[in-house]
């Protein structure tokens, strides 16, 4: 399977901080074929309201659509289910294999404790040019994935852990124009 690193840059921060390797896989054959799918799937079975605004044949994009619009996108939303059913919501980059979505967070964060009590983790982010994905799936922590990360503003170590999100839902709408 091939790969290709991007860098990004976070504007107001200094270079070494600013750098975030992202890796993207070119998905294969088979990847695409699940991808397919679960899209199909997820519309089939959406429920009337998402069906009417967001799951509907004529802006359902399809998997290598859904691919190439991930791929695009900076960052995405990560809500998790905290404590009393709070809700707790971040920016992540998350990098989509197939019907698997891989991200890092900080060891110390609300995300890691909410996932270990409840698994169930969405997604969702969007282009200026009306293109919108929503995604829900379940989490597990990558074993011995704990590692060292930048030190924070404090200049304290960190560490991030490898989270690996088995998807069981995506709608993902073309843009208006493109429908």
């Amino acid at each position: 399977m091939a790969s290709e690193t991007k860098e990004v840059k976070v504007e107001g921060r200094s270079e070494s901080q600013a750098q975030v390797e992202v890796k993207d896989e070119l998905e294969t054959p088979s990847q695409l074929q699940a991808l397919q799918a679960l899209i199909d799937r997820s519309v089939r079975t959406a429920t009337p309201s998402v069906a009417d605004s967001v799951a509907y044949p004529e802006r359902q994009m399809s998997a290598a659509e859904f691919v190439e619009f991930w791929q695009s996108v900076r960052l995405v939303a990560m809500a998790t289910v905290g404590e009393g059913g709070r809700p707790h919501i971040a920016p992540v980059h998350a990098s989509l294999h197939g019907v698997l979505l891989r991200l890092v967070i900080y060891d110390n964060t609300v995300r890691r404790a909410d996932l270990a009590r409840n698994p169930r983790v969405s997604f969702t982010t969007w282009r200026a040019d009306g293109a919108a994905a929503i995604v829900y799936g379940r989490a597990h922590e990558v074993a011995g994935s704990l590692r060292p990360a930048r030190p924070g503003r404090s200049g304290k170590p960190r560490q991030v852990v490898e989270i690996e999100v088995k998807l069981t839902r995506v709608y993902a709408m073309r843009s208006p124009s493109s429908a």
